[in-house]
């Protein structure tokens, strides 16, 4: 089938609001797999705002950049829609809407990082608003720029085409917080966490269940704090495969302390790559910290005969830009750290892959966020019932593949599986989600599949291309 192709004219004279538009205009075309010619005759030709040249669609044009940093305002709803840049008629500004969600300026305004380094939920678009983080607030604003272009061009599928060719597909990860052969340090976690239950989290059944699963799993001379060859044979019997994040060199008491060089992290690493799985960086504690330090643990890793391609921040630690400027120095080519560990849903409104904007020089970066809605601890939060845990997965994902066709990320740490940290049903909740129908992949893949979709849609045409 030949791909439709799509043309964009701006009203507006300011560069930054252009650039802005057209890079959501990208996000929109990359999903629903359309290219993006610069000019000359398209099968649809879109105005933003009044232009002088024919156009077959017009849409509303309200967008103005705010100075940075610069909080959004309270949003105004219009037809059960948070509106943010409103057009002098009233309407939404479509695109303008898209480039709040995907960009996130409003981020850039937040001086309150929480202990850990991080901009806390509160202070994202969604919980400074009070807006469900479980609504992919970005796909629902392209998807009326859809219903809008398919007034001209009902050929169009209604819904977005997966560049997989299932309906839905995820990334399934783990990060490997406690991949420790040394049975002292495995002790000494286990002790850890049995505290945190009981002083931090007030949960005295799970102190317990820590403590009697750390015997058990003693006495059987089986690892203490990760079950990553259970892990391993689920996937295999299920014929999944996932991305297992590494740190790759401790350089904090927050790092978990175990090193390339212990033979059983190699051996298990080793097994991860021969089950066909993906290995990547979890950059540690300080990776950011330091000028070349998360290079140098991609190199680490890479030298250790597990090169990766990206990765996700421990402690999903990162202040802004600098994680994305460092991660294309390091020659990565996606990153997964985008979202909250005790909060499910969409940060930036996303239910897709989609290419991190940099206002310092008003372009999309070369590099895939892949969207992290669901870390296994936050179903704690979202409702105290572990038989519901794994709907609240399952429907939050459904929300991509009802807006979408997915690319977003779950992550179930290695301790989850033991009974030694969390509750041991969340184990249960992840094979029940995999059992749910979806298609999973690696995050390496969704990576491929976005970035082609992004360049068709003629995002790279003013920026470097992707290694």
């Amino acid at each position: 089938m030949t791909v439709p192709t799509a043309r964009l004219i701006v009203a507006t004279t300011d560069p930054r609001a252009e650039a802005r538009l057209r890079y959501a205009f990208s996000a929109y075309a990359a999903l629903h797999g359309i290219r993006v010619v610069p000019d000359g005759p398209a099968d649809v030709t879109v105005a933003h705002g009044d232009v002088a040249e024919p156009a077959d669609v017009t849409l509303a044009a309200g967008y103005r950049p705010r100075p940075l940093p610069s909080p959004a305002p309270a949003p105004t709803w219009v037809d059960g829609m948070p509106c943010f840049h409103l057009a002098p008629d009233g309407r939404p500004d479509l695109l303008g809407e898209v480039v709040e969600w995907l960009a996130a300026p409003h981020e850039s305004a937040c001086t309150d990082l929480d202990d850990v380094g991080r901009v806390p939920p509160q202070h994202t678009l969604a919980g400074t608003h009070g807006l469900d983080r479980t609504v992919p607030w970005a796909n629902r604003w392209l998807a009326r720029v859809h219903a809008a272009v398919r007034t001209a061009l009902p050929r169009l599928p209604a819904a977005p085409l997966s560049p997989f060719g299932a309906p839905r597909t995820f990334v399934a990860s783990h990060d490997l917080d406690h991949l420790s052969g040394s049975r002292l340090t495995n002790a000494r976690r286990v002790v850890k966490n049995v505290a945190i239950a009981f002083a931090h989290r007030r949960d005295v059944r799970t102190g317990v269940q820590i403590s009697a699963a750390a015997a058990h799993r003693a006495a059987r001379r089986a690892p203490i704090a990760d079950d990553v060859r259970g892990v391993l044979a689920g996937e295999a019997a299920r014929g999944i495969r996932a991305t297992y994040t590494v740190v790759a060199e401790s350089t904090h008491p927050r790092d978990p302390g175990y090193g390339l060089d212990e033979d059983y992290v190699r051996r298990t690493l080793r097994a991860v790559a021969d089950d066909g799985h993906e290995l990547a960086v979890h950059g540690s504690y300080r990776s950011l910290e330091q000028p070349g330090q998360l290079a140098h643990e991609f190199d680490l890793l890479a030298a250790a005969g597990f090169p990766a391609t990206g990765g996700r921040q421990h402690w999903l630690r990162h202040r802004g830009a600098e994680l994305y400027s460092a991660l294309i120095t390091a020659g990565a080519r996606w990153d997964s750290t985008r979202g909250h560990p005790d909060d499910i849903g969409y940060r930036h409104g996303a239910a897709f892959p989609f290419l991190p904007y940099d206002f310092a020089t008003e372009r999309p970066l070369p590099l895939v966020e892949i969207p992290l809605v669901v870390m296994e601890r936050a179903l704690c939060s979202a409702t105290p019932d572990p038989a519901a845990w794994p709907g609240t997965a399952v429907d939050v994902l459904r929300a991509a593949g009802e807006d979408g066709w997915g690319g977003v990320a779950v992550l179930w740490h290695d301790a989850a599986f033991t009974g030694t940290y969390y509750p041991v049903r969340l184990a249960d909740a992840y094979w029940a989600m995999l059992d749910s129908g979806d298609h999973w992949v690696t995050a390496d893949e969704v990576a491929d599949a976005a970035r082609a979709r992004w360049e068709t849609a003629g995002a790279f045409a003013r920026t470097a291309a992707i290694r």
